[in-house]
């Protein structure tokens, strides 16, 4: 028909609560869209399924599912993400995805049957289908192995690799990055849900080798220890070292009108002492909570942005957009309609530099 245009091919890459909130806003765009998820997960329903079952972590994959889900809060979507005592408080959709593993083909033919059970409107990609684990080292030279508690840090990770070291990447996953016209990197936990799938060798090739326009979305507020004090120009150095170095076209910071800041307050790194009686304090209730509920969130402080940290992200990123993301009671997540604007308009600047 004459006049009409394809939609753009969005690609979202992460994993975590992060990815669900971008695919969100992507739905507010005419796009098409893919989700492409770390796999290093092993922490609460999703481990035990992981090492019980032996199959990659389902957790991710689920919620991108439901946000994706025809209507993610209709009866299917409210069941995939329903936790079943009987079942010792494993979410349904993670049971499902798991039992559909053994009996598909593949992990993704698994996903394939979910998105049709909930007329999902776009795809769900595993980077890799291997089995990996994450490992990781503090700051201050400390080794911790397994995503889960690489995400509870006794302080700031300083670098991260998986377990084997090459795992082949899902050729559905390399496809949809290649194709894509937009790939939206973030926001979410660094080194937990963004660099895993970097750190896959494949994906890191088609990262660099796609025509698509690659948007870093850096996280409004740090709520783990992974990421404790790391500015937001310390966030994209560190994609950069993990193999994403050339791999930004734009960056999306948060930062506040009001005063000139993303932080509310001034940071003060925590002591050990400070960081032991907040880990104490989550243990605590999630002790009387069901087994695989959300953990308490620790202090959470907003990842620090002033004019000397964006003249440095300015010589890292050919284009820096600055905006206050900021949604009513949600002091970590992005507005989604602010969100979505945002990407649309930083959307085509890979295209306009060439």
């Amino acid at each position: 028909m004459a006049g009409h245009f394809p939609r753009k091919r969005y690609v979202s890459l992460g994993g975590g609560t992060g990815q669900s909130q971008v695919i969100r806003a992507l739905r507010m765009l005419d796009c098409e869209i893919s989700a492409v998820v770390a796999m290093a997960d092993d922490g609460g329903s999703t481990g035990v399924i992981r090492r019980e079952m032996g199959v990659v972590p389902p957790g991710d994959v689920r919620n991108c599912l439901v946000a994706l889900a025809a209507d993610p809060m209709g009866p299917v979507a409210r069941a995939f993400q329903r936790r079943l005592p009987v079942a010792s408080d494993h979410a349904l959709g993670n049971l499902i995805l798991a039992t559909l593993d053994e009996e598909c083909d593949s992990f993704v033919d698994a996903i394939e049957m979910c998105e049709r059970m909930l007329g999902c409107v776009g795809s769900v990609l595993p980077s890799t289908q291997e089995f990996v684990a994450l490992r990781g080292v503090t700051c201050d030279g400390r080794p911790i192995s397994g995503e889960e508690l690489i995400g509870t840090s006794p302080c700031t990770i300083g670098r991260v690799c998986l377990e084997p070291e090459r795992p082949e990447a899902c050729p559905e996953a390399v496809a949809a990055i290649l194709s894509a016209d937009v790939i939206v990197m973030g926001p979410g936990s660094l080194f937990t849900s963004i660099i895993p799938n970097v750190l896959v060798p494949g994906i890191a090739r088609a990262l660099h080798d796609t025509s698509a326009t690659r948007i870093f979305v850096c996280p409004k507020a740090d709520t783990q220890y992974e990421t404790w004090g790391l500015t937001a120009d310390e966030y994209v150095r560190a994609l950069y070292d993990h193999g994403a170095d050339g791999c930004v076209d734009a960056v999306l910071v948060h930062r506040t009108r009001a005063n000139g800041s993303t932080s509310t307050r001034a940071f003060e790194a925590l002591t050990a002492e400070q960081i032991a009686a907040d880990q104490a304090r989550r243990a605590f209730y999630a002790s009387r909570r069901p087994p695989f509920s959300e953990n308490v969130l620790p202090h959470v402080h907003d990842v620090r942005v002033d004019d000397a940290i964006i003249k440095s992200l300015e010589r890292m990123v050919p284009v820096v957009a600055i905006r206050d993301f900021n949604l009513a009671d949600a002091p970590t997540a992005h507005d989604p309609a602010k969100l979505a604007g945002a990407i649309e308009a930083v959307s085509g600047c890979r295209l306009r530099r060439r």
